[in-house]
């Protein structure tokens, strides 16, 4: 089994908890997913409760399409235990779940993804915070979200045991670490975290790693990581150059995942890495055993 260590202080080492999103493996089954993470060394596996539009079912497998592993909001409700098991059995731990639950969707509907988390005893579910379109008033959304955030805690996540988590992402109401901070600050952290988005951040511009963990640090419950760069795209109707990203190897990523990953060390982080590596151009099972051969790279650097 593969074991990659962080220093946190002079003489003590962790291991690095390495796991992986269902999204990028779309093209196997359960049991195919499970033998591959214990192939490989993987402790954490992330859930990915999801609806396939029956109208797609003909499609070939993608991340965001047609899933192998069939695994609807339901069917994590009433079947999480048992598929819990089967991952504990192989020597893996759940990490969340990461359905799409906006903050807006019915109570009923938002129980539905809790109870998955709950029976499935992953700690946590994804939840949604949408940025409203056009020039809007920031201070009174943030007071909406805040509201809403309150009312699922107190009625639904809360009673259940269950953790809201979401995204420094870039199309989130919480993209950068100090908007993600203003909406965590009236809860506590067992009650709601942060997914620290690495491959999101290479969209965001300019961002010293030190800060943004130093933001966040309290509210950091997992990290997906992965790798993002820009490349040149069409210039517009006035002949403006214009950009688009795609997603990489974590070695060519915009960002230097090294430097991420010692501030986290620094800041003393025990929290699961999520490989999240949508590279077109490999399937799942090998983008994941190339981005475990980069994190493997990384790791002495961390005990320097």
């Amino acid at each position: 089994m593969l074991r990659l260590f962080l220093r946190i202080m002079p003489g003590e080492d962790l291991i690095m908890k390495i796991g992986v999103t269902a999204v990028m493996l779309p093209e196997l089954n359960f049991g195919e997913q499970i033998d591959l993470c214990h192939e490989l060394g993987i402790m954490f596996y992330q859930y990915r409760p999801r609806v396939i539009d029956p109208g797609r079912r003909d499609e070939a497998p993608s991340n965001w399409g047609v899933h192998r592993f069939d695994l609807t909001p339901e069917r994590l409700a009433a079947e999480g235990a048992r598929l819990t098991q089967q991952l504990r059995d192989a020597g893996l731990h759940p990490a969340g779940t990461a359905p799409v639950c906006p903050i807006e969707l019915p109570d009923e509907q938002i129980a539905v993804h809790v109870k998955g988390a709950a029976a499935a005893e992953a700690g946590c579910v994804r939840i949604g915070l949408s940025t409203p379109p056009g020039i809007f008033d920031y201070s009174e959304h943030l007071q909406r979200v805040k509201r809403r955030l309150g009312e699922i805690i107190e009625h639904i996540s809360g009673p259940a045991g269950v953790k809201l988590v979401f995204e420094t992402h870039a199309n989130s109401f919480g993209s950068s670490p100090s908007l993600a901070l203003n909406i965590c600050q009236p809860f506590s952290p067992a009650q709601i975290g942060v997914i620290f988005d690495l491959s999101n951040f290479a969209r965001e511009g300019e961002l010293k790693p030190n800060l943004a963990v130093s933001i966040l640090r309290n509210y950091i419950d997992h990290v997906h990581i992965g790798g993002s760069r820009r490349v040149e795209a069409e210039r517009d109707a006035l002949g403006f150059r214009q950009i688009k990203y795609i997603f990489c190897a974590m070695r060519d990523s915009d960002i230097h995942l090294p430097t991420w990953l010692h501030a986290m060390n620094d800041a003393n982080l025990d929290v699961p890495l999520i490989i999240e590596d949508f590279d077109p151009t490999l399937s799942g099972p090998d983008r994941l055993r190339r981005s475990i051969a980069e994190l493997k790279m990384m790791a002495p650097q961390m005990q320097a």
